[in-house]
């Protein structure tokens, strides 16, 4: 494999900050976009990162790579989200709220 892989981040707090800081360190990955419900709106950082206040913005973003660090109530639905369109997904915390939300 050559080039690049994008990647987003939904749920961009304290765990989404810390695992940016891991992934703008590697050449083989770029952060393209992050989600995070207490984002102003939607819009760019000044280093070119494209931001959005909800998650479901990043998956129209042609990602390869979606992290998920969001609340629980809400991991599962971001989760099954990108797995639908073919992303990698990584999902931090529990999957879900309960074994019923995550056998979905």
């Amino acid at each position: 494999m050559t080039g690049t892989l994008k990647v987003g981040i939904a749920g961009y707090g304290v765990v989404g900050k810390r695992r940016r800081a891991v992934i703008d360190a590697l050449d083989s990955l770029e952060v393209v976009c992050v989600s995070d419900r207490v984002l102003d709106g939607d819009g760019v950082f000044d280093d070119g990162v494209r931001y959005f206040d909800d998650y479901r913005k990043l998956l129209d973003q042609n990602l390869d790579i979606l992290f998920v660090s969001l609340s629980n109530d809400i991991n599962a639905d971001a989760t099954i989200q990108g797995l639908e369109q073919g992303m990698h997904v990584f999902c931090e915390k529990p999957p879900g709220r309960d074994v019923a939300d995550i056998a979905r």
